[in-house]
């Protein structure tokens, strides 16, 4: 079984990855006929080894398994929700059209004032980060993941990490998730994602 690469990931130059600073124009929803790839999208269970190793780091872990076929090219990215129901692209890593039976690790973690996003795929792991200018104002933080099977659509969430000043976090459906404005911020909240979206 192939090992996870934790965050801290190494830095690497990567074709088809790059660190995007700018804001991302919203994505439409794409009616399903204009939509015609067929890729299903599974979770993959975490074992007990790796969330206790994860622990000692203070590290969120998922995965997916991609099967089936991109007829487009797609995007894996590493993005801040905003409030003006856009997204910022943290990083991004390019899959070209073609058939898939892919495993997909992504994990999120602190370093000082940073906080990291990353993805694993094959043998590529391409990372992003945000740096706060008072990490320590988010006491309330929590994660969610796919917990079942579906098809793939224009935008797909794999996994959500949610911060906040004020009592309490959200829960997010992630399979409802379809566009960045499907994920309206509230006054003091910061919201981050890993997604897959045929939208760069």
């Amino acid at each position: 079984m192939k090992k996870w690469l934790y965050i801290p990931l190494a830095a690497l130059v990567l074709t088809g990855c790059n660190q995007e600073q700018a804001q991302e124009s919203v994505p439409k929803k794409a009616a399903s006929a204009d939509y015609t790839s067929s890729l299903t999208i599974s979770p993959v269970s975490i074992t007990e080894g790796e969330e206790k190793f994860a622990a000692l780091g203070n590290q969120q872990i998922g995965s997916v398994k991609l099967q089936g076929t991109l007829t487009s090219t797609h995007w894996l990215k590493g993005v801040e929700y905003l409030p003006n129901k856009k997204e910022r692209s943290l990083f991004t890593l390019e899959l070209e059209p073609k058939s898939y039976d892919t495993q997909v690790r992504f994990a999120q973690s602190f370093s000082d004032d940073k906080i990291h996003l990353g993805i694993d795929v094959d043998d590529t792991t391409v990372q992003g980060d945000h740096t706060f200018k008072q990490l320590d104002d988010y006491m309330i933080r929590g994660a969610d993941f796919r917990s079942s099977t579906s098809a793939s659509t224009p935008y797909n969430l794999l996994m959500v990490y949610h911060m906040t000043k004020k009592n309490g976090i959200r829960g997010f459906n992630l399979n409802e998730i379809m566009r960045p404005a499907d994920v309206p911020l509230k006054k003091g909240e910061r919201i981050f994602g890993i997604v897959l979206s045929n939208h760069k």
